[in-house]
């Protein structure tokens, strides 16, 4: 739905769109809650995709308008990196540290409070937000002066095609969105570790409870939102500095190229979860400095069609992203109990893993927790190599060429 999303948000704009989004993928989430009854499920997780496919799109498309581009990647890197990092790193502590661990609420409730208050995020925008500063009944001619409306005419409507965008852009402006789409992919796969199998690993190669796994597995996530942060302020500043396209070239490759770095050095200790999850968040900081850089870049070449080659880039490091979870989960060790089972003796072969375990001493617990850790390093490899790979794609970008005149 990225892409259809995108080009309708080209059309009528971010206002209604955002608004009829938050509230379908919270309804989606809300039906989490309805698991294991597996058609609600399906359909939970099909809401919830729907609504969020298109946000980064249309919150682009949103502040190309009601941002002068002098601060507008700094804008992207608070809106688009830091509060959806935090966001992400308060849920962790949220849902696993304070509700389900320390309170005791179930996880379905959880999600139900979740839920609502994206209801009333969607009521809360659909009230306040507008299209355009001169669309909004509270922006009086000098707010609207000061704001210079961003780079879009009061008023203008934009309706898109493809055929538009296929013959109004230049080829260097197409090999750019398509580097800049293999970028986004790389990210994708790399940070699919730190949403999907970083909490997993601290569970089941680690042994944490759900309290600290909540705060640990956050740390990459504040990471991230301080590198958004930081990459807006520092593209904002390096382009009055140098030239655009170098500006974008340097703080995409740097914030890559580091954040490999730092991923190579943290797979020495995957084996001290504590200091791991602290280089992990360093790790983030760099990555998101890049993340915001994407986002000025693609509202420098998107042009008259902003939201749609967000979609598109977007869509693309999801399908990528998507065979990337596929590789991982043919990757990720078994959980240690079943290692347990298949190293034990065959005479216990059919007792209960919790049994087998407690048959065993410390030691062997030890043993074998260590050797699933040591499984673990195929999946954090693959990231390694797509920050590199990412940072390489970065090089070669030029966002000066945009896709509409």
């Amino acid at each position: 739905m990225q892409l259809p999303a995108g080009i309708l948000v080209d059309i009528i704009g971010a206002h209604i769109f955002l608004s009829v989004s938050i509230a379908v993928w919270s309804i989606g989430l809300a039906m989490h809650a309805a698991a294991p009854h597996m058609w609600l499920l399906y359909l939970g997780r099909i809401l919830l995709g729907t609504g969020q496919c298109a946000v980064f799109a249309a919150l682009g498309w949103l502040t190309k308008r009601w941002y002068p581009p002098h601060i507008r990647t700094t804008v992207q890197g608070w809106i688009g990196v830091f509060f959806a990092r935090f966001g992400g790193a308060v849920t962790n502590i949220l849902i696993a540290t304070v509700l389900i661990g320390t309170i005791g609420m179930g996880w379905q409730l959880a999600v139900l409070i979740l839920s609502g208050g994206g209801i009333i995020l969607a009521i809360a925008f659909f009230i306040v937000v507008r299209n355009t500063p001169a669309d909004h009944p509270n922006v009086n001619p000098a707010e609207l002066a000061l704001i210079g409306a961003g780079d879009t005419p009061a008023g203008e409507q934009e309706h898109v095609s493809f055929k538009q965008l296929l013959t109004e852009s230049s080829p260097r402006a197409r090999v750019s969105v398509l580097l800049l789409a293999l970028a986004a992919s790389f990210s994708t796969v790399a940070d699919h570790i730190f949403s999907g199998w970083i909490p997993l690993f601290l569970r089941e190669g680690h042994q944490l409870d759900y309290k600290e796994m909540g705060i640990y597995s956050s740390l990459p996530l504040i990471g991230g939102a301080i590198g958004g942060v930081i990459g807006g302020f520092l593209n904002d500043a390096a382009v009055r500095k140098i030239s655009r396209k170098w500006a974008r070239r340097i703080m995409g490759a740097f914030g890559k190229g580091m954040a490999a770095v730092v991923l190579g050095v943290a797979l020495f200790f995957t084996h001290e979860p504590y200091l791991f999850c602290i280089l992990l968040g360093v790790v983030k900081i760099f990555a998101d400095i890049s993340l915001a850089t994407r986002w000025g870049a693609l509202t420098d070449i998107g042009g008259r069609f902003t939201a749609t080659m967000f979609s598109f880039v977007n869509a693309f490091a999801v399908v990528i992203g998507i065979v990337g979870s596929i590789a991982y989960g043919y990757l990720v060790p078994e959980k240690p109990e079943a290692a347990v089972v298949q190293s034990a003796d065959s005479t216990n072969s059919s007792a209960q893993p919790q049994a087998v375990v407690q048959e065993l001493s410390q030691e062997q617990k030890d043993a074998i927790i260590e050797e699933n850790i040591n499984q673990w390093m195929p999946v954090l490899l693959i990231g390694f190599g797509c920050y590199i790979l990412c940072s390489s794609c970065w090089l070669l970008v030029d966002c000066e060429q945009s896709v509409s005149s």
